[in-house]
């Protein structure tokens, strides 16, 4: 029997005798693992009622509320599953994760805490106990409990390159080079790894090795835009002017009007001598605001000097 199948007779069964609570209970929780969260939490309600003390049905009840983006009704039940069962580790770390998601850090921070004060293994308490601290600006206690979590659970990539990034941020150029190197082992696929390489190369002056990595970001992500923008501007900063231009034409025929990449190929230009070209593409970039992230009024003034540089010359000549 298949979920569909076994779903539509545990409603004939409920429909044909609504007191079946045991059965009531097996339909809410396939109607969960179904995506039919309305209808989930339809009989989740009708068996609280009658099991007002029951902390699975409130525990449940979380996560129905949570699929339905109610955060607020999400964090009551699971205080209330955590108030009847104050020993469940599962219970208190969805306690943890909807005060986090309820803008409550401390409270998270105290839930994540218990959870490990009874199972000092739970790798997923202290990698979110790690974010927290990282959050609050903390990171060698931040590396503490991603190190924690990765001596508990090694397979854990996003531990290790959150690790990587705190790394990064005091400074241990080396530690984090070499977390985002055990990130590609663990997950090849994970762009955002390589991409963090490139920069710690491109920091380095290591333009072929950058060059190398932000190519491998794009091949595994595609609609990486920044780090798009970042090879276009380690092409033009190499010197290499023509690989720039047929990148930047490249990226601008896949993601279309991109107002950085119109004012990168305008640099190019001016630098060639091609003033023609470089007003063109400034002007195009100066009106692409919503993909532009340098300063529209100081490229606008830049513009307009141009152009009137460019018209006291003709009354001149």
């Amino acid at each position: 029997m298949n979920e569909i199948q076994r779903f539509e007779s545990l409603k004939k069964t409920i429909d044909n005798n609504p007191a079946n609570f045991q059965a009531r209970r097996e339909l809410a929780v396939l109607c969960l693992d179904l995506g039919f969260d309305q209808a989930a939490m339809k009989h989740l309600s009708y068996l609280i009622g009658v099991f007002p003390n029951d902390a699975n049905l409130y525990f449940n009840a979380g996560i129905c509320w949570e699929k339905l983006k109610h955060p607020k009704y999400a964090l009551n039940a699971y205080k209330k599953a955590v108030e009847l069962k104050g020993d469940d580790p599962d219970f208190l770390y969805n306690l943890a994760l909807a005060y986090e998601a309820n803008g409550m850090e401390d409270e998270a921070m105290l839930n994540f805490k218990k959870v490990i004060c009874i199972n000092n293994d739970d790798s997923n308490a202290f990698f979110s106990i790690g974010v927290l601290y990282a959050k609050k600006g903390e990171p060698e206690n931040a590396i503490k409990c991603f190190k924690k979590a990765i001596e508990n659970n090694y397979g854990d990539y996003f531990a290790h390159f959150h690790l990587a990034q705190q790394y990064k941020k005091t400074g241990n150029i080396q530690k984090a080079f070499e977390e985002y190197s055990k990130v590609i082992e663990l997950s090849p696929d994970y762009s955002w790894a390589y991409y963090n390489i490139a920069q710690i190369y491109w920091e380095q002056n290591d333009i072929k090795n950058a060059i190398l990595m932000l190519r491998k970001t794009i091949e595994k992500n595609k609609k990486d835009i920044d780090a798009c923008k970042l090879l276009a501007k380690i092409y033009i900063k190499s010197g290499d002017d023509k690989q720039a231009l047929r990148f930047i034409a490249a990226v601008l025929k896949q993601f279309g009007a991109q107002g950085d990449f119109y004012y990168l190929a305008a640099k190019v230009y001016e630098k060639a001598g091609n003033y023609e070209l470089y007003e063109k593409n400034l002007d195009i970039a100066i009106n692409s605001p919503a993909t532009l992230n340098y300063n529209i009024k100081a490229l606008e003034k830049e513009l307009a000097l141009y152009r009137k540089n460019k018209k006291n010359a003709a009354k001149v000549n």
